[in-house]
């Protein structure tokens, strides 16, 4: 199984991906762009992984969601990796996600990588929503983003899955975060 952790898009949030999807596209940004009901936050990318750990790795996902409060991430900017002057992958993401979005990634990823995963970087609050086509040289268009503000209230097991040439994602797992803190 290839599993990732993250948090599923409302609709107003996928909405505005969707949205700067086809800002893009009248740009003329040659890329690929992610189906809408792809579009996800990752928190921590596990890839493939054994049946038998399954349940640990759930387990890791559902203890963060009892030690976390819901709170609120404002999407309100476009971005790439590695930099916008040679975008690879494009993204809609967040000029500040805060201190709940870091604390909870920062404990997730420490529990994952107690369990022998690890991760090249930090996470960071954003919704992949192209993968540029070849060595473009081309720097990202300046294009604003309509802001849209994610309420983060679960946790969500994806697994990646093949299907036709392509991946989709399918929900294995969500965990409600706490209402009230320990």
């Amino acid at each position: 199984m290839r599993l990732f952790a993250g948090i599923e898009l409302d609709d107003t949030v996928r909405a505005a991906c969707v949205n700067a999807q086809n800002r893009l596209r009248a740009a003329n940004v040659d890329a690929r762009y992610e189906p809408a009901e792809k579009l996800h936050v990752t928190l921590a990318f596990l890839g493939r992984i054994e049946a038998e750990r399954r349940d640990d790795v759930n387990d890791v996902l559902r203890d963060a969601a009892a030690r976390h409060t819901p709170f609120e991430i404002p999407f309100d900017r476009l971005g790439a990796f590695p930099n916008t002057r040679r975008p690879r992958i494009i993204y809609v993401g967040c000029y500040e996600a805060g201190a709940e979005f870091r604390t909870l990634s920062q404990h997730l990823r420490d529990a994952y990588r107690d369990r022998d995963f690890s991760f090249e970087a930090d996470a960071v609050a954003h919704v992949t929503i192209a993968r540029v086509k070849g060595g473009s040289s081309k720097p990202l268009p300046m294009l604003d983003v309509a802001p849209a503000t994610l309420r983060v209230a679960q946790l969500v097991m994806f697994e990646s899955l093949a299907h036709a040439g392509s991946t989709r994602y399918e929900v294995r797992e969500r965990y409600d975060l706490s209402a009230a803190r320990s």
